[in-house]
């Protein structure tokens, strides 16, 4: 950001405007910088803002230094953005880039620059593919490489540039780091201009922007930067900037040497000699920011810059200015605080009273209260146990060991990279295969956390693996993900969301920290830097940036934000001890916790925007074991365990005076876990013999009566249903309905309790819509493909049910398939299809068609890239190597996947196609388009014909002029289909076109999502943009049953929230499932009194 504010201060703005920039790091603000430095011709600057901001990724400049075969600049700019090891597409894209290097020096015969790069560049990938660097090793002693038959379409240098140039344009759009850099917004021409200048007429005390002025050339560039630089030092040494601008700032001044210049004027206000502001600018960036206590004892000279730098305090004495003062060692108080007084009922508000004992039979390591469900609490265990329990009525609700879910040895297919040397990505640590689950000899559960909002939680193992559940009520956890995390122990874990996309941060052993995206599994941000194996990482969002924290086992605490390969900010933990941190529970206050090895604890609140320390806790004993444990509630209490006791602290107080310290028996271990409920009213903290006591204050006694208890509604409705479900059966005669014309009499479902439902994931979880969903073949599995391009596979262990949760599958890498995301999505829907064997997936989200193998979850191959783009998909039945692809040019391609070339290009439509099927009775394929327009093709002697086509007629004509989206699907027999659009359902006779029956849409009614067969043709699923899903009878389209929004829907977001696609089960003519559009799958079955919707088991 330092380059960025150079520039602004070349631009003559205010101080504020600038420590604005610095604290928000404005992304808007540095595109307009970028655009200015364009159009004025600083090329070199531009880039090296690129770097720095690491907002855009340049692919031009990438492409020219590629082509130009600039290597070394190349990898230089993407370190900027990612890291070798930061996911396997960078490892990818640096093994390409060094191995063309490798190639060109072997095409010279330069063999021994050819050595350098293979043992400095290229060793690093040997210790995952050795048998490719050992062949690349073998090159060395060939005269022409060019004789190895795998070598030997190697032309010129040009020529392969521009091959690799392809190559890598592939992986950067796929690459989750880089990808959605790639864009410039669109800006107003002079848009910096306009704002300098539009600023300049509201404040007419202003000077003349130095914009105005005629600019420098290109040529001069450099100079004009080097001379910014220096009168920025002498303007930011004036402001009180917090420490990590001072820190960022005397990185870029080392970084550019720069030097006052000869004839420099310094401002007016300062005295100061004219290479004074630079040293006292370095000065201040190597003083610790750790605030020194007032107690003297735990404190030592370490915690005393004057102390420990004896320069910084003789090189400032005597200044008056904040930043070259030393911080000041009194405890500061809260300006928010206003000096109102505690908030907190000494009597009624700390939790001391017993109200109940947990026994676990093993020690626990970590707990956690659910954020809206107070009395529920997950504890982990030394032993791999992960217990959920209701701390109310002392029950049991959950148990599991650790296993790992998933082999990695089986089924997986070994690819065959050698042939193309391409760079194959091994997972390190592979398992041994038994029967069920495979298990690891009893780790530890290091943390477990809920999400904020409570739909899941997550536990973190000391065998390198982080398992997530989820929880969509006390008769409702699934396994959600397993990931492989870090090399050794996990030591923490968090939860993030930015930009309605949701993280998981994990931390380790290896002292690496990573961002997992929650619903794919894939590794978006590596972040690298600390020595020591780290214990503890955070995180919060703050003017739309997501900042984390994290503290080494050293006691060196970092900041670090998505989009910076290096931390934003370092320094040191106070005493330099083994320090956690945490938020409270509203997220506004920063409480870091550390002891020394000698037993000083130290509890502090810090300043997240400025990075220094607020205020220092007082009454912290000594800690006769590990670190000192502290939590914090809503209701601003916080409770720390040292000594033997229990002590609390008012976080509204002005004065941080102990509140009252509770004493423990001598059963109690010396540093206890402690974990208060989000309200504060609750607290459990581990006993001796592995029990956890839970104590409760006068205000939260109401919680713990059993008299009071309220059961919640269960999620999934259990076995043998309420009698009380028939009597709540209406109904209705057509003049009662008021949604769409509904023929005859029906049943209308409006409580979840009468019917079955089970919500596959919450609607918090995925955010993205669900644009198709499908069952397996077999019946045991269901198929989600969201708005992202993520795909989304449960499966059953047995056949698909309401009763039990499907586990969430994922590949060897823990991964989530994933389409290639291209800016045509927009005109090409997403769409995908199952072979007959459920062997194999053929999806589109847009770009090229992936080809994934449903055993591994991996991608085998992709195919057909737009233009044009992929609008639909259908497998002929009678060859499963041969598919049918509609386009969006309107026109219809016979491709065999095998052979890879299009058998037969089919045209007659004049829109995009929206549905394709297959009938495996008559041999022909029925396809539809936006243009309201169905065809009949019929394969004879090899070659496809159309045989007979017609429109759809929409009676209402507000709606036929706008553009159809018609799918088509053949029934159960195979010789009539059902044709779907947003005005209709229509059963046409596959032979004549003509239409056996059909359901309009009125004027007044909602228009239809989606629609399907159920598996036996006696049923019609449909789904309306209100929500409302209705069940028809197939023979005549009347209406059977009617569910409606309020049913399955949240309340107060039901307005938003519709079926966007909708499914049937092949085995279970009752069962069905829909896709939403904020993300999730519902699976719905009638109750087990009900042989059919609609119909009781005596009917």
């Amino acid at each position: 950001m330092m380059l960025m504010l150079l520039i602004l201060v070349h631009l003559n703005i205010e101080e504020t405007e600038i420590l604005m920039a610095l604290e928000l790091q404005k992304q808007e603000l540095i595109f307009m910088i970028l655009q200015f430095l364009k159009e004025n011709k600083y090329k070199e600057t531009v880039h090296k803002l690129e770097k720095e901001s690491a907002v855009f990724f340049n692919m031009p400049h990438f492409e020219e230094m590629m082509y130009m075969g600039q290597f070394d600049e190349a990898q230089h700019y993407l370190l900027a953005f990612t890291n070798l090891k930061a996911n396997r597409y960078s490892k990818k894209i640096f093994f390409e880039i060094r191995k063309q290097k490798y190639f060109e020096a072997l095409d010279k015969h330069d063999n021994e620059k050819a050595l350098e790069i293979l043992m400095k560049d290229l060793s690093v990938f040997a210790s995952d593919h050795e048998s490719l660097f050992k062949e690349m090793k073998q090159l060395l002693a060939i005269k022409d490489f060019r004789e190895m038959a795998l070598l030997s379409t190697y032309k010129d240098t040009q020529t392969a540039r521009k091959l690799l140039i392809v190559e890598l344009k592939k992986l950067l759009r796929a690459n989750p780091l880089i990808r959605e850099k790639l864009s410039f917004p669109d800006l107003e021409p002079s848009s910096l201009q306009k704002l300098l200048k539009k600023r300049q007429s509201d404040n007419t005390q202003l000077q003349t922007p130095v914009i105005d002025k005629m600019m420098p050339t290109a040529k001069e560039s450099e100079q004009v930067i080097f001379m910014v630089a220096n009168t920025v030092v002498a303007m930011l040494i004036l402001l009180p900037l917090p420490y990590s601008a001072l820190l960022t700032l005397n990185i870029y001044l080392n970084s550019f040497c720069v030097q006052p210049l000869e004839g420099m004027q310094m401002p007016a206000q300062t005295s100061l000699k004219r290479k004074q502001p630079l040293e006292c600018a370095t000065m201040a960036v190597r003083t610790p920011l750790s605030m020194p206590n007032q107690h003297s004892a735990g404190t030592g000279a370490a915690m005393n810059p004057s102390s420990s730098n004896p320069a910084a305090s003789s090189s400032c004495r005597g200044n008056s200015h904040p930043l070259l003062r030393t911080r000041s060692n009194k405890q500061i108080s809260n300006p928010s605080l206003g000096g109102s007084k505690s908030s907190l009922n000494l009597t009624n508000d700390l939790p001391k009273i017993v109200g109940g004992m947990l026994d676990l039979r093993s020690p626990p390591t970590s707990m956690d209260f659910h954020p809206s469900e107070h009395t529920l609490l997950i504890v982990g265990t030394s032993t791999g146990k992960i217990e959920m329990w209701d701390v109310r009525s002392q029950e049991n609700m959950f148990s599991r060991m650790f296993s790992i879910w998933n082999n990695k040895e089986g089924g997986s297919q070994e690819k065959m990279s050698s042939r193309n040397f391409s760079f194959l990505n091994r997972e390190e640590g592979q398992c041994s295969k038994s029967e069920g689950k495979v298990r690891i000899g009893s780790p530890s559960v290091n943390r477990v956390l809920w999400s904020p909002d409570g739909s899941l939680f997550g536990a973190a193992y000391s065998e390198r693996i982080v398992q997530l559940f989820c929880y969509c009520g006390r008769n409702s956890i699934c396994d959600l993900m397993e990931l492989e995390a870090h090399a050794g122990s996990v030591n923490d874990l968090a939860f993030a969301c930015s930009n309605d996309r949701r993280f998981i941060i994990t931390c380790g052993h290896d002292a690496t920290i990573k961002v997992w995206h929650l619903v794919s599994g894939a590794i978006l941000y590596t972040f690298q830097g600390h020595k020591s194996p780290i214990c503890c990482v955070v995180s919060s969002e703050s003017h739309n940036l997501q900042n984390i924290w994290s503290v080494s086992v050293d006691g060196k605490i970092k900041q670090w934000t998505y989009g910076k390969c290096r931390a934003i900010a370092e320094y040191d933990a106070p005493g330099f001890c083994l320090t956690t941190m945490s938020f409270s529970a509203d997220g506004a206050r920063l409480i870091s916790c550390g002891t020394t090895q000698d037993g000083v604890s130290y509890l502090d609140e810090w300043c997240e925007k400025r990075s220094i320390r607020k205020r220092t806790f007082q009454g912290v004993g000594k800690c006769s074991f590990g670190v000192m444990q502290f939590d914090m509630a809503k209701n601003g209490l916080l409770v720390a365990g040292d000594d033997f006791s229990l002590k609390f602290w008012d976080l509204n107080a002005v004065n941080l005076n102990l509140a009252k310290p509770i004493d423990a028996n001598e059963t109690l271990p010396a540093s206890r876990l402690v974990r208060l409920n989000k309200e504060g009213t609750l607290l459990a903290v581990n006993s001796g013999d592995n029990k956890i006591k839970i104590l409760v204050s006068v205000n939260g006694l109401p919680l713990l009566e059993i008299n009071e208890r309220v059961p919640p509604v269960p999620d999934i409705i259990p076995k043998g249903g309420d009698k009380r479900v028939l009597r709540a059966k209406e109904k209705r005669p057509l003049e009662e309905a008021q949604n769409g014309p509904m023929v005859g009499r029906f049943t209308e479902l409006n409580e979840p309790s009468q019917f079955r439902l089970l919500r596959l994931l919450p609607y918090s979880l995925i955010t993205s819509k669900i644009l198709k969903l499908a069952y397996l073949h077999s019946g045991s599995g269901i198929l989600a493909l969201s708005e992202d391009a993520i795909h989304l596979c449960w499966r059953w262990s047995c056949k698909a049910t309401t009763s039990v949760h499907p586990r969430l599958a994922r590949n060897k890498f823990g991964e989530a398939m994933t389409n290639d995301l291209t800016r045509m999505r927009d005109e090409a829907p997403a769409c995908f299809a199952v072979t007959p064997s459920d062997g194999y997936l053929l999806s589109s989200s847009g770009g090229g068609i992936s080809l994934f193998n449903l055993k591994t979850l991996e991608n085998v191959i992709t195919f057909m890239h737009p233009p044009p783009a992929a609008t639909n998909i259908a497998v002929y039945p009678w060859d499963n190597n041969i598919i049918a692809v509609g386009m969006n040019d309107s026109t219809i391609h016979i491709y065999n996947v095998q052979k890879k070339e299009i058998i037969k290009k089919l045209t007659g439509h004049s829109k995009r196609i929206t549905g394709l099927a297959f009938s495996n009775v008559l041999n022909v394929l029925v396809s539809s388009a936006a243009d309201a327009q169905l065809v009949v093709w019929k394969a004879t002697s090899g070659e496809w014909e159309r045989q007979r086509s017609r429109y759809l007629w929409i009676p209402n004509e507000k709606r036929r002029a706008k553009t159809m989206d018609v799918r088509v699907q053949f029934s159960q027999e195979q010789t009539s289909f059902l044709a779907v659009c947003q005005a209709k359902l229509a059963v046409y006779n596959t032979m004549t076109l003509n239409c056996v029956r059909e359901w309009n849409v009125n004027k007044t009614s909602s228009s239809i999502s989606d629609a399907t067969f159920s598996c036996d043709g006696r049923l019609v699923y449909a789904s309306f943009m209100n929500g409302t899903v209705c069940i028809f009878m197939a023979e005549d389209l009347q209406i059977r049953c009617r569910i409606s929004p309020g049913a399955y829907l949240p309340p107060g977001e039901r307005s938003k929230i519709y079926p966007v696609v909708v499914a049937a089960n092949p085995e279970k003519p009752n069962q069905f499932g829909v896709g939403l559009s904020v993300g999730g799958v519902i699976v719905f079955e009638p109750l087990e009194t009900e042989e059919q919707w609609g119909l009781p088991r005596s009917h």
